[in-house]
């Protein structure tokens, strides 16, 4: 990478095919994951969670409803009309069932496949370069959306929908893409700058899922399913082209050897690399960042995955009343992310540990303020005091480059990406499963006292890589080997 590239080219590196891809997995709707709480939550309570109802699952809904139990058009579009009837609620009990199963498939084919992928591509990109491995996430995701434009126009039941993840299942889709995308930016900064580029990208990254959310509704009003697809696929194209023609290069090597991607070596040197002891490698300081990132994950998926049912049951809001609750906490969070780290890192010069517990501590006020609510100007303050929680994430992310080379960095956020991809799964059953058993009028509400106990476990473990930080000294890096591979 130039360094000497000028700082404004070096955020449009990037952040633009993030943004784009982000963009059109939004506007879809493509959030398969909450297959894990359909037991517990209606399917038109599960479309709330975004604004509107997702494009894919509603396809899925609409295609078992007429296809699959061959009930007539008019009953079936009650989902859509009128969703908190008394007949749509007898019909959705109907198609729950099998549509769960669906949405389920698809969450396993976006998901458990490219988490494995992961631990493949992210040594091999170490090696050969990190621009093939974010054209795999574009080109495989471009594949699905022209895959589910067509399948859109067959009147067949839904689950010719899984063809359309096949391209992820042997190519990666958004998360390999994102998995490039954050070692990229390692790659081309340094130290004292990596925070804010990482902030920077998950800032663009919610105001593009943001924006696709509240337009994909819009598109298939005009539009319908296909015409949503295939907007989501000019748009997937638009970031494999921006990539493969305006992405330079940051790993230089004189091939990419496409054969060597499933090489079980690169595994092994995962494993060597992560686990070996060698010096100026601080395995603890490691494993700790890697605990957080998943802890803090597990909590947002458990945001997702009871915010509406609690807003509803709680205030007796309505989807329209939780949309504005929650395109006013996106914009909150952004400006939080942006402007927290320009004051807390650039300003008062505090290290990464110290925001990041800042963060959290953000978190956990908002948590305690939701488990205690019971007025609607609580969800509010409760936006308010969480308003930096989205920087704990790059603070991490920057400790994490921190403990490991710069030639490892793929091979460590490849065990990172795999555990966030795979955590949904977990965190939406646990979450949903404690919700549904103490759930309101019980006051306050258990459920987001499991998020508080997780946040001040996060707290904790930056207290302790606050602490190794302090004791540690400036150590040289010493490569791994051959040998020090095989013999591992």
């Amino acid at each position: 990478m130039d360094r000497t590239m000028p700082e404004w080219r070096r955020y449009l590196l990037v952040q633009p095919p993030a943004v784009l891809l982000k963009f059109a997995t939004a506007m879809t709707g493509d959030k398969s994951v909450f297959s894990f709480f359909f037991n517990t939550a209606t399917l038109h309570s599960i479309h709330a969670l975004f604004f509107a109802d997702t494009i894919l699952i509603d396809l899925i809904v609409y295609r078992t409803c007429t296809v699959t139990l061959k009930l007539n058009e008019t009953e079936c579009l009650i989902l859509h009309n009128n969703n908190s009837s008394k007949e749509a609620l007898r019909i959705d009990s109907m198609v729950q069932p099998y549509a769960s199963q669906i949405v389920m498939g698809t969450s396993f084919m976006n998901s458990i496949f490219p988490s494995l992928l992961m631990l493949f591509l992210g040594p091999w990109s170490d090696k050969y370069g990190r621009k093939p491995v974010m054209l795999s996430g574009c080109i495989s995701t471009s594949l699905t959306f022209v895959l589910l434009s067509v399948i859109a126009n067959w009147d067949k039941v839904p689950w010719y929908i899984l063809l359309a993840y096949v391209p992820i299942v042997f190519f990666g889709g958004v998360n390999i893409s994102m998995l490039a995308t954050t070692c990229y930016i390692t790659d081309m900064t340094d130290d004292n700058e990596r925070a804010w580029y990482f902030a920077c990208l998950d800032a663009v990254i919610f105001l593009g899922a943001l924006i696709g959310l509240l337009v994909g509704p819009v598109i298939f009003e005009a539009c319908g399913y296909t015409g949503v697809f295939s907007v989501a696929t000019a748009f997937c194209i638009l970031a494999t082209l921006y990539t493969l023609f305006f992405t330079p290069e940051t790993v230089h090597n004189e091939s990419s050897d496409i054969r060597k991607v499933f090489d079980f070596a690169l595994v092994k040197d995962l494993i060597s690399a992560c686990i070996k002891k060698r010096d100026g490698f601080n395995r603890s300081l490691l494993w700790s960042c890697i605990a957080c990132l998943t802890i803090i994950f597990i909590a947002d998926q458990g945001y997702l995955a009871i915010g509406y049912l609690f807003a509803s049951a709680r205030l007796g809001w309505t989807v329209e009343k939780y949309n504005a609750f929650l395109a006013a906490g996106v914009v909150i969070r952004v400006f939080g992310t942006i402007f927290g780290i320009k004051l807390m890192r650039e300003c008062a010069g505090f290290p990464e540990t110290i925001i990041a517990m800042i963060s959290i501590t953000s978190a956990v006020a908002r948590t305690l303020t939701r488990a205690f609510t019971w007025q609607p100007w609580h969800m509010y303050l409760s936006m308010l005091l969480g308003i930096f929680i989205n920087i704990s994430r790059p603070m991490i992310r920057v400790i994490l480059t921190k403990a490991v080379p710069i030639q490892d960095t793929g091979k460590v956020f490849s065990v990172a990406r795999s555990m966030e991809t795979l955590l949904p799964f977990a965190a939406a059953s646990m979450y949903t499963f404690l919700y549904s058993h103490y759930m309101p009028p019980i006051y306050p509400l258990p459920v987001w006292f499991l998020s508080a106990a997780f946040e001040v476990i996060t707290i904790v473990i930056l207290i302790y890589i606050q602490s190794r930080a302090i004791k540690r000294t400036t150590v040289s890096f010493t490569p791994l080997n051959e040998d020090d591979t095989l013999r591992s």
